[in-house]
């Protein structure tokens, strides 16, 4: 069969059940002459399924069933969405020497619109979000960050800010994360220690720095925002929560409405602080020279003190007396 021999060097894996009370096996799934055949993972044959006899039998938790007898009790459960494709096609091959032209056009047709379904509610959303987050210039994503951060601004209050607390804010800045295209800013919000937006705004909340005797506080939270931004840039998650549509709609005129600017803002203030994991945060902790113990005891990361810690004299002091107390009193300006 000229189907076959077009697939006869593709192998997938598979999960059998030979029948109902049987347990589900792995096995490696490829094709002879006219024949699907099911190996174990040794490449000993197990059976043979009749192509001609191949059937759907729906989908299950980790792909789609095929069965070749008619109560279904003997089943295969595949994943490869190249074997599935190439199943199909050889039944159609199969179906179309039979004199049932109706039913064929009826699977394939099925078959386009499931893959067609597929494309549209799995892979494009995805793609789109990833597309648009990367090809945003700097300059926009600034913008969009300002937008949310003014959002913000209508429930948390405006940024702290005095002349000598702004001087000591860049000198914590510099020092826990390093990175020119990041700012922090001290701000009133609540009871969430901290949370990050596009464009570069790390905020820290005040509370944060009267409930400790130094820096190491603030800057662990500063380091965890960081690790989160490289962990999932932050205009991928704005732009999935905007959605397929509005997603579009942003790339084809540069714009997004205020009501969802306002939204993404209310759901960061309300959504769960963000983990990201222990690797990316202890690199960044060990490059800045910061000791992690008060965040990690504050923040309930236990997984961030498996390593040991800095001792007092292998580090610098991140603040001195009289940045930490301007910093401590950055909101009674």
């Amino acid at each position: 069969m000229t189907a076959i021999k077009e697939f006869e060097r593709l192998e997938a894996l598979g999960l059998w059940r030979e029948s109902t009370n049987a347990q589900r096996k792995e096995v490696v799934i490829s094709f002879g002459d006219t024949t699907l055949v099911l190996s174990d993972i040794n490449n000993r044959p197990l059976t043979h399924w009749s192509m001609a006899a191949v059937t759907h039998g729906g989908s299950g938790e980790n792909g789609t069933i095929f069965t070749v007898d008619e109560s279904g009790e003997e089943t295969l459960e595949i994943e490869d969405p190249l074997m599935i494709a190439a199943i199909a096609k050889i039944r159609a091959s199969i179906e179309a020497r039979r004199p049932h032209p109706g039913r064929l056009r009826w699977f394939l047709g099925a078959f386009v619109l499931l893959a067609f379904l597929g494309f549209s509610l799995f892979w494009l959303p995805n793609a789109l979000t990833r597309y648009a987050a990367g090809i945003v210039p700097d300059s926009k994503a600034v913008d969009i960050g300002d937008a949310l951060l003014k959002s913000i601004r209508k429930t948390t209050g405006s940024a702290c800010s005095t002349p000598s607390g702004e001087r000591a804010l860049r000198r914590l800045e510099d020092r826990a994360i390093g990175a020119p295209s990041n700012r922090i800013r001290i701000i009133a919000m609540g009871s969430r220690p901290s949370m990050h937006l596009p464009g570069g705004n790390i905020l820290l909340n005040h509370r944060l720095a009267t409930q400790t005797d130094d820096a190491s506080l603030l800057a662990g939270y500063a380091i965890m925002e960081r690790a989160a931004q490289d962990e999932t840039p932050p205009l991928l998650t704005f732009f999935k929560s905007l959605g397929v549509r509005k997603t579009l709609g942003f790339l084809g005129t540069g714009n997004i409405n205020d009501a969802d600017i306002e939204t993404f803002a209310d759901h960061r203030l309300a959504g769960p602080t963000v983990t990201p994991s222990a690797a990316t945060m202890l690199e960044l902790f060990d490059v800045a020279k910061i000791p992690r113990t008060e965040f990690a005891e504050h923040a309930k990361r236990p997984d961030l003190l498996e390593a040991p810690d800095l001792e007092a004299e292998q580090y610098d002091p991140i603040l001195d007396d009289n940045d930490w107390i301007s910093l401590q009193e950055i909101c009674n300006g």
